[in-house]
């Protein structure tokens, strides 16, 4: 991974090809449906700050389509759509599929979200640009995309889970993010992601520690005991600048 000396986003040294990319996709975890056991937890996020008076709801890279499924729940009376590169043949019910080049078609939409989308896809600028243009009046886009600045870089390096290579393009520092949206004609709220995320993600970058049988014993001792000892202090005096997650809501400039 390399980081831009501008804003700090990081970005793979080389970009894989479309053969390899394809491969890495197969079967992703988005495409199965999830169980959320901890959701009392982080309600707030799961439910992706959707407005009560938004009556048609997007949602870009939709996967199995759960967060649609809690909208079912919550927001029985809101049209619900979806859309991804590949409709899994096993996704939640209760929406309405979209093929990514039939959305303006649909349009308009109240609220659009992207849960971890921007930092798969080739042109972030062109499809937030894309996705602006099909907002209603006052409508919005929530956005969750990794951060560059998580401390789990700091402390894990190549072995943090959001380096995910090949199928993360760009990891977004808030600068980066910020600088990406206005280019979209966007402007940025940004709020704090959930305490779980940090604990969740943490667990999943320990695993990746615990995997690499090329690190020595002591090496991954000591690569697990500095990554908890992040954490902890993360915990301590949690701070949305080191958070792994950046989360933001947008409206058109």
């Amino acid at each position: 991974m390399m980081r831009c000396l501008e804003c700090g986003s990081l970005f793979p040294q080389k970009f894989p090809a479309p053969d390899a990319l394809a491969a890495a996709y197969g079967g992703y975890y988005t495409a199965s449906k999830g169980r959320s056991r901890l959701g009392g937890f982080r309600r707030l996020y799961l439910d992706r700050a959707t407005p009560a008076g938004a009556g048609r709801i997007l949602d870009y890279g939709s996967g199995a389509g759960e967060y649609l499924a809690r909208m079912a729940t919550a927001r029985p009376d809101a049209q619900r759509f979806g859309t991804d590169l590949v409709r899994p043949p096993d996704a939640y019910p209760g929406y309405a599929w979209i093929d990514p080049d039939w959305i303006e078609a649909a349009a308009p939409f109240d609220w659009i979200t992207l849960g971890h989308v921007i930092e798969h896809v080739t042109a972030p600028r062109e499809l937030l640009a894309r996705l602006a243009a099909t907002l209603a009046p006052g409508g919005g886009l929530w956005i969750a995309t990794p951060n560059a600045d998580s401390f789990l870089f700091r402390a894990a390096g190549a072995w943090a889970r959001d380096v995910d290579f090949p199928r993360h393009r760009e990891v977004f520092s808030r600068r980066g993010l910020e600088r990406l949206l206005a280019g979209a004609g966007l402007t940025a709220t940004f709020a704090a992601a959930p305490r779980l995320n940090a604990i969740l993600n943490t667990r999943s970058t320990i695993r990746n520690i615990l995997g690499d049988r090329e690190l020595t014993g002591a090496a991954r001792a000591w690569k697990t005991w500095r990554t908890l000892l992040a954490l902890m202090i993360h915990l301590a005096r949690p701070h949305a600048a080191t958070s792994p997650e950046l989360i933001v809501l947008c409206r058109r400039s």
